[in-house]
């Protein structure tokens, strides 16, 4: 489950707000989050612009919704303390959108710590690292530590236990968030929270944090039992106000998970239906469809546990978590600096030759700034030429070494269903006829043998049929002609009652919306790849069920191949360099754009998931 703490902290004073005493009671309610005094506080200012922002800024802490009651002038003016409080709301709201634009809110919490810094208040440098550490916070996994130097910064500025609480709940969610496996510096900076918690009252708005805090640590110690009774504790502190409903949706799924792991399975599905009371973004019911393809896998329900993580697929993919998009967007930002410290210099650089030309120059001044123009001009040409060539130089070898690669797996499938035909018509026409002579043959013995040793001569002709009609079966399903007749989908539920008979494994194939007949030479390539995986599970699987799912979803074909088999080990064999079925497979799924998932445990069976785009 994400792991998003926001904290609500802000600033206590700035040159605006110096004047106002009770600016400072405002600043402390928040950073303790108790919002209904920061309220009143808020509505109390008699500065109409100051009022409207410090309550909109609120309203946002509170409701962690970027739609806000409050019409409020966002446009930045002349005023540095309250374009800061500007920066502080255009960040939480793209923060607390549906969608979040971590780029907008990486930008603009940057430039609040600009305008702290060039303030040089400690109260607003702090509210502003604070921010940018919850964007951070809110990440689900963190490649790099790019986090660090604004929780540095932050542990220098510290003024009391609060802070002191926030940096170890902050360590805390990172320790989790950039490492495979909990380190020692994890259990080092959660031993400190008891002790720090000992100063603080029980009706602190941080304990829910801290039970919930220790509830993460004894379900990651696998202790569920006592991170249930934590994160139970966390939700009874927690109170009737709206602005803990995202907390409230974050304990009801931990408590959902646990009751999971504990084969709770009815308990499970109370809560998770309660975590879905509480939320209302794309983000949360991304978790929540996860967690109840968990549920719905741990009681054998394959079908619904499959629609729910088709769910969560498809709101990942529109979320966009396969990309950091934290670290991109400084990337982004970084680059962008970058360049403009880079044109800076450039623009000083000239200028320092110009003046030093029209000191000792004079009138040569223009002639000599001239030609150093179009030397420059022509150099740039000359780069931007070879830049161009060599991109294109590097484009056709790209090319050249991807028709190739094409070439090779085309050779390689003509080759490979000439060889099939091939053997189709020798085990049809040669020893298929081979067997209808020996069967003739037998038949002619003369009668007397046959009354001498009845039972034995039945028994022959029996096997003789048996292996007869073996031939050919094997024949038919070696010959992909089915394909070009009737299309994929038939030629599939063919093969499969084929090897059902003759194999003895019972293959199911469910069809999902595949009405229109694909290119050819994708149909005929697919259907390779299943019987390829069929083969796989006779030879290698043992398996003695197996199912088959086409699905249609309109711009993807989707191939879910699963069996009751014996399972493998999916990194063994991916290292394997001698898997060259499932590497040929993947191959092949790759220069058709597509993509292929493995998932399989030792005694539990292998699920395929092919998705290729049509």
């Amino acid at each position: 489950m994400l792991r998003i703490f926001v904290v609500l902290i802000l600033f206590n004073s700035s040159d605006l707000l110096s004047n106002n005493k009770g600016i400072h009671g405002f600043f402390d309610a928040t950073k303790n989050k108790n919002y209904d005094l920061a309220v009143k506080i808020a509505e109390s200012q008699e500065h109409l612009k100051l009022k409207n922002h410090l309550s909109l800024l609120v309203n946002l802490l509170m409701e962690k919704d970027a739609i806000s009651n409050h019409e409020v002038n966002l446009e930045i003016g002349l005023d540095p303390e309250l374009n800061f409080i500007k920066y502080l709301i255009l960040g939480y709201q793209s923060t607390f959108k549906d969608k979040q634009n971590n780029l907008e809110a990486y930008k603009n919490f940057s430039k609040a710590i600009k305008i702290a810094d060039e303030l040089k208040e400690i109260k607003l440098i702090r509210a502003a690292h604070i921010a940018m550490l919850d964007l951070f916070a809110g990440e689900i996994f963190i490649g790099s530590k790019q986090y660090e130097p604004y929780l540095d910064r932050f542990m220098t500025i510290k003024e009391d236990q609060a802070d002191e609480a926030l940096i170890i709940f902050y360590k805390l969610i990172f320790s989790t968030k950039t490492v495979d496996n909990i380190d020692a510096q994890y259990y080092s900076n959660y031993k400190k929270l008891d002790s720090i918690f000992q100063d603080f009252s029980t009706t602190h708005a941080f304990y829910p944090v801290y039970y919930y805090e220790k509830g993460m640590f004894y379900k990651i110690e696998e202790d569920f039992n006592k991170a249930e009774d934590f994160f139970i504790k966390a939700d009874s502190l927690l109170g009737d106000s709206n602005h803990v409903s995202s907390f409230r949706n974050k304990i009801a799924w931990q408590l959902a998970y646990v009751y999971l792991q504990k084969g709770q399975n009815e308990e499970s599905k109370r809560y998770l239906n309660l975590s879905k009371k509480y939320s209302d973004r794309l983000r949360e019911q991304f978790y929540e469809n996860r967690l109840a393809s968990f549920i719905h896998y741990d009681e054998d329900k394959f079908d619904s546990a499959y629609h729910y993580l088709r769910k969560s697929v498809d709101i990942e993919y529109e979320l966009g978590y396969k990309n950091n998009t934290l670290e991109s967007s400084i990337l982004t930002v970084q680059n962008q600096t970058d360049k403009l410290k880079l044109d800076k210099l450039e623009l000083e650089t000239s200028n320092v030759k110009i003046r030093n030309w029209a000191i000792f120059l004079g009138t040569l001044l223009i002639l000599g700034s001239l030609i150093g123009i179009l030397i420059h001009k022509n150099t740039k040409r000359k780069q931007l030429l070879a830049e161009q060539v060599k991109t294109l130089q590097q484009q056709k070898v790209s090319n050249l070494l991807k028709e190739q690669e094409l070439a090779t797996i085309d050779a390689m499938v003509e080759g490979q269903e000439k060889e099939r035909q091939r053997v189709a018509n020798e085990l049809h026409d040669d020893l298929g006829s081979l067997m209808a002579a020996v069967k003739l043959q037998f038949n002619s013995l003369e009668a007397s043998d046959k009354k001498e040793n009845l039972e034995t001569f039945a028994k022959t002709e029996s096997l003789i049929d048996e292996a007869y009609g073996k031939i050919r079966a094997i024949a038919h399903a070696k010959n992909s002609g089915l394909i070009a007749k009737q299309g994929l989908l038939q030629a599939v539920k063919q093969m499969a009652e084929k090897v059902s008979i003759a194999r003895g494994l019972n293959i199911l194939v469910h069809d999902h919306g595949l009405d229109n007949r694909l290119e050819n030479s994708i149909e005929l390539m697919l259907f390779r790849i299943i019987q390829e995986l069929i083969t796989n599970a006779i030879k290698h699987a043992e398996a003695t069920e197996m199912n088959i799912h086409i699905t249609n979803h309109g711009e993807t074909l989707n191939i879910l191949v699963e069996d009751n088999g014996k399972g493998m080990l999916v990194n063994a064999i991916q290292a394997d360099s001698s898997g060259m079925g499932l590497k040929s497979i993947d191959k092949r799924i790759n220069h058709l754009n597509g993509t292929m998932d493995m998932e399989s445990e030792l005694g539990k069976g292998t699920v395929i998931i092919l998705d290729i785009p049509i």
